[in-house]
């Protein structure tokens, strides 16, 4: 997806919701910022996304938020065949691995568990360090949740490398 943050401003037109709001912070040294942004949709926090930068924060809570709007309202019905949708699922990384396979995307779950990883890392650290930090534990979470809730069969071990 090239501009998941147009994509969802048409997704919410296409579903006559109202436009989504995009309200980010930045935490951290100027030299190691990390920014956290809310999407906001008829005044509820639809999807949380960080990164090392405003643009890339965006990017990732639009991509939840349309992975959870997606989920609630179905996909978008268009007339023109040019626009095209997938059905691929999302591919979930950090340094030092991917999470790929029988994996499906429950974005209120992959939020909460984002929230969960986030408030758990030690708030004095900073950077890329701290980013993924919040990324492994934010998969880990997230599978062990599928795990128990029984939404995937068996889940392959994900050898990660330390960087």
């Amino acid at each position: 997806m090239q501009n998941p943050k147009g994509d969802l401003i048409d997704y919410c037109r296409a579903q006559k919701l109202r436009n989504p709001k995009f309200e980010t912070r930045g935490t951290g040294p100027e030299h190691e910022p990390l920014f956290i942004t809310d999407v906001i949709i008829n005044d509820e926090v639809r999807a949380t996304g960080q990164g090392s930068s405003k643009r890339e924060s965006e990017r990732t809570a639009s991509l939840l938020a349309l992975e959870s709007l997606t989920a609630q309202f179905g996909p978008i019905k268009t007339k023109d065949p040019q626009r095209k949708t997938t059905d691929r699922p999302l591919r979930l990384g950090y340094a030092g691995g991917t999470m790929e396979g029988p994996y499906p995307i429950y974005a209120d779950v992959l939020s909460q568990a984002l929230v969960v990883a986030n408030s758990r890392v030690d708030s004095s650290r900073r950077g890329p360090e701290s980013i993924d930090m919040v990324r492994r534990l934010t998969l880990d979470l997230y599978k062990g949740l599928l795990e128990e809730l029984g939404a995937v069969a068996e889940v392959p071990q994900v050898e990660v490398k330390e960087a």
